[in-house]
């Protein structure tokens, strides 16, 4: 049986990550209207690519599509980001438990983490942007230690995700415990290294609940009593750890 050969990336995926950039970048703003024909005439090319690449960022998040206003650049909430540290949360527990278990059958090839540990080693104390892009860089790279392809794939996306939140909320690291951060990765990766899961899981857990904190300062009507009360928090946290 043969097939036709098809091309990597189709049209409407190009636009969309074209679209993506722009709003990554702050050049598409919260609330922004996607306007098909005025995408048309910017890309020069027909609606029906441009309104494929619209459906891909709204299964994305990063659009929004409402009745009678069309196709804005979504404005993330508080339970957004709840919903997706949920997602890394419980994708990173079982993939660290996995990586725990694969180092006492054999060595893992942990050169690649360690480099992006070193990385942010180096960076502390320079840009507070690119020390959460090396952070969001570790923790894809440690999830992938746990040779989950699916799990990786979805993790990755979820990075995306945060990306939008660090831009569109002004979430910064300046604030931020550099040392503090880095020492629980260390940890991490050595918990993972000498085969124990439950210690894996448990950084990894405090990791989240600190990164849950941080990206909670914008919203300034969110208490934290109320936050971790919330069922889906409350599903995943122990209260007691987190008062």
């Amino acid at each position: 049986m043969t097939f036709q050969a098809l091309e990597s990336q189709s049209t409407a995926e190009l636009l969309a990550e074209q679209i993506r950039d722009a709003i990554l970048v702050g050049k598409l703003h919260p609330g922004d209207r996607l306007i098909e024909q005025e995408l048309s005439e910017s890309f020069k090319t027909s609606r029906g690519p441009i309104r494929e690449a619209i459906r891909i960022l709204a299964t994305e998040g990063l659009v929004e599509l409402r009745k009678n206003r069309g196709a804005i650049v979504s404005a993330p909430n508080f339970d957004d980001v709840l919903e997706v540290y949920a997602m890394r949360m419980s994708m990173g527990s079982i993939a660290v438990t996995h990586a725990s278990q694969l180092s006492l059958e054999s060595e893992l090839d942990l050169g690649k983490v360690t480099k992006k540990l070193e990385a942010m080693r180096t960076a502390v104390g320079g840009n507070a942007n690119r020390m959460i892009s090396l952070d969001l860089d570790f923790q894809s790279a440690l999830i992938a230690l746990g040779a989950l392809p699916r799990i990786t794939e979805m993790f990755e996306q979820t990075a995306v995700d945060i990306g939008v939140f660090v831009r569109f909320l002004g979430i910064k690291y300046d604030d931020s415990d550099h040392k503090a951060l880095i020492s629980r990765h260390e940890k991490l990766l050595k918990a993972i290294k000498v085969g124990n899961a439950s210690q894996a899981i448990e950084i990894w857990n405090g990791h989240i609940q600190t990164s849950v904190r941080e990206f909670m300062k914008p919203f300034s009507e969110v208490e934290v009593n109320e936050l971790f009360e919330r069922p889906l928090m409350n599903n995943l946290f122990e209260m007691e750890n987190v008062r």
